[in-house]
């Protein structure tokens, strides 16, 4: 069996006796990246004028999915919404722009995060 992703957070679940020589540093990405993004971590979601999504890929890497803290920051237009994983996640979003934004994601209703507001989603 090969490692995997399957965890909502896309965590690297190592197969056994897989990554010989380098399971350390798997190991140690997925705590202090992956792990500590989830738990205290914040990023900078920039906005165009129009709707983001936050994507979840296979990867221990840093994504923005992942941490805690949601700063949205740019220029938005009405109506503008951002679209988060479909995993149960709590999120801390402060909106930085001067209009509302609705987090949703794509099977069930959104929360409007009133512009200059910061409100806790889940």
């Amino acid at each position: 069996m090969a490692s995997t992703y399957s965890t909502d957070l896309k965590i690297q679940l190592m197969a056994t006796g897989e990554n010989s020589g380098t399971w350390g540093t798997i190991t140690n990405t997925n705590l202090g990246t992956t792990l500590e993004e989830a738990i205290c971590r914040s990023v900078d979601v920039s906005f165009s004028g129009a709707s983001l999504t936050l994507s979840a890929n296979n990867s221990n890497g840093a994504q923005s999915f992942r941490n805690l803290r949601l700063n949205l920051t740019g220029t938005g237009s009405a109506g503008i919404s951002l679209t988060v994983p479909d995993i149960e996640k709590n999120y801390i979003v402060k909106n930085a722009l001067s209009t509302d934004v609705d987090i949703k994601n794509s099977s069930g209703g959104d929360v409007t995060v009133p512009a200059g507001k910061t409100t806790l989603v889940y």
